[in-house]
């Protein structure tokens, strides 16, 4: 598969556009890319915005093509950082060629009718928009970073990052279906050493809230800054710093343990270059010897361990289940799912809740037209009680 934008991103004059005004601080939800098809994106614009000058700006991919649900959580780092935001009305969950020959005709409005600084493009996505985004970034190498939220990587190995220069800001709740793998993600980045890191916070497999979208705008910011891109003054850089000192201390505070080392620990690699970090590394060290952390960390990663094993033996199941649904046994699955109604502990509990959105998340794939074109009524009819049994009340397949 072959990404072209590459090709046409950079030597795109600017020229305007006579027919539509552009009004700031309002989500537009349904601009037409041409007269030739029926593509259309949403468009935010901040207050701030000025069209004569090269701005910065933000392409959002949302795994459902809802662009003005996509474009919400980030409109507060918008007004803070003055950044366009674009979101796709067609790019969705679904084969990577046909989104990226999207991606490219919305690239090429974009870079025809907005005065973009060409240092400073930024992607963002949820669950699969959050794997085309990171694809795209990989693909073309001329992205300043990445937010990536609820998941990872796509599985074709030429859309995972290895010697690109972009940096990489994922996003996921604790809650989330994809929370091991994003775990798995930032240990490859780490053997990488490449640019990234990951933010945590307690939530389920949806768009982050604002405040995290911030955080890692926050993040990115910094890392263009020390590339040379001179955002930050000094006073912005030490309050920077204080904001992610004070979360990481109240998260320590709280015995939050592993928020509070998350933050200490990014903000040792993010602000090293500017500040004597001795204290932050020895809150580091302290916390890695603390008796409850210990504790926590082995029940953490007991959790981990079991959730891959039981993933491994449902999703079997439920593909052999898929092929022939004739033969499934729901009796079987009533079985294996009443084993995740007990109350377990604080981590385990959690390792319940992402499994059985993992369940439900398979069944939504596997009858996702624009994913599986092959899935017949009985297959459908399958999907539907597997969700019903992971939560009661949903609707049947008429």
């Amino acid at each position: 598969m072959r990404f072209l934008v590459v090709i046409v991103l950079w030597s795109i004059p600017f020229f305007g556009n006579g027919q539509i005004v552009f009004e700031k601080g309002k989500i537009m939800d349904s601009i037409p890319i041409s007269k030739n098809n029926k593509e259309t994106f949403a468009l935010y614009l901040p207050k701030s915005y000025v069209s004569s000058e090269l701005n910065t700006v933000v392409f959002i991919f949302e795994p459902a093509a809802r662009s003005k649900i996509g474009i919400k959580p980030f409109i507060e780092a918008s007004e803070k950082n003055n950044y366009i935001l674009v979101c796709s009305n067609n790019t969705r969950n679904g084969p990577y060629q046909k989104n990226f020959d999207i991606t490219n005709r919305l690239f090429d409005y974009v870079f025809s009718n907005f005065n973009i600084k060409e240092d400073r493009i930024f992607l963002a996505g949820f669950s699969g928009g959050a794997r085309l985004a990171s694809s795209i970034a990989v693909l073309t190498n001329k992205m300043a970073g990445v937010i990536a939220c609820g998941a990872g990587f796509s599985t074709t190995q030429s859309h995972v990052p290895t010697i690109q220069k972009f940096a990489y800001a994922a996003i996921c709740g604790d809650l989330d279906m994809n929370f091991t793998e994003m775990i798995r993600s930032k240990e490859y980045m780490d053997k990488l050493n490449f640019n990234h890191t990951l933010f945590t916070y307690n939530g389920d497999h949806s768009w982050p809230p604002s405040k995290e979208i911030i955080k890692a705008f926050d993040w990115l910011e910094i890392q263009s800054h020390n590339k040379g891109v001179k955002i930050k003054t000094n006073i912005e850089l030490k309050q920077s710093y204080q904001t992610n000192y004070a979360l990481a201390r109240n998260a320590e505070l709280n015995k939050g343990w592993f928020q509070a080392l998350e933050n200490y620990e990014r903000i040792v690699s993010t602000y090293s270059k500017f500040y004597n970090l001795d204290s932050i590394k020895t809150r580091i060290k302290r916390i890695k010897k603390n008796k409850e952390y210990k504790v926590s960390l082995k029940k953490f990663s007991k959790a981990l361990v079991k959730e891959d094993l039981i993933t491994e033996k449902l999703h079997t199941r439920f593909l052999q289940d898929f092929i022939n649904p004739d033969q499934s046994d729901m009796k079987w699955w009533k079985r294996g799912l009443n084993v995740l109604e007990k109350p377990l502990g604080p981590e385990m509990d959690k390792m319940v809740k992402r499994l059985r959105y993992k369940v439900f998340a398979w069944t939504i794939t596997m009858t996702n037209p624009y994913i599986k074109d092959a899935t017949n009524i009985e297959q459908k009819r399958y999907c539907d009680k597997i969700k019903k049994l992971v939560y009661p009340g949903l609707r049947s397949i008429r």
